[in-house]
């Protein structure tokens, strides 16, 4: 029996890809950090402050941000994640003037991830300005980390 349980650990922490990110709830995968970008065009009136951490082994610029409500949230960037759109995309209140943003959700686990972040127009100028996620950093763990805990079987 404990040998099945060694080898479900092995083969789960081999699935894993170095530089995922994923869900701190769940576990779930939702980016990798090849995906991570720097965000850029904050509104400067709602921004707490920056700082620059480092993520499954990237450097990422990370902003803090309260929401109407007084809710802060440290919140970085991806241009891709795979998570479920909550809702209909909103413009009042964005952190990101001339984006609007819909809420989101883990796949797995439902826990609210983010936003994602799309431009309100689409003209030549704004051709540019490319939609990303804003993930919430309190809500993931690095899988880099996981793969360094240790889970003693119980026999």
């Amino acid at each position: 029996m404990w040998f099945l349980l060694l080898l479900a650990c092995f083969l789960n922490v081999n699935a894993r890809h170095v530089g995922e990110i994923l869900c701190r709830q769940c576990g779930a995968s939702l980016t990798r950090q090849s995906e991570l970008i720097n965000i850029t065009g904050v509104d400067r009136n709602q921004l707490q402050y920056e700082y620059d951490f480092p993520l499954a082994g990237k450097t990422t610029k990370v902003h803090v941000l309260t929401n109407p409500e007084g809710h802060k949230f440290h919140v970085f960037g991806a241009k891709t994640a795979h998570l479920h759109f909550h809702g209909t995309p909103q413009s009042q209140a964005t952190w990101y003037p001339g984006y609007k943003w819909t809420i989101c959700l883990c796949r797995s686990c439902s826990r609210h991830m983010g936003w994602y972040f799309e431009p309100e127009k689409t003209t030549e100028l704004d051709e540019e300005k490319k939609s990303f996620i804003g993930l919430v950093l309190e809500n993931v763990i690095t899988a880099d980390y996981v793969d360094t805990l240790t889970k003693v079987p119980d026999f």
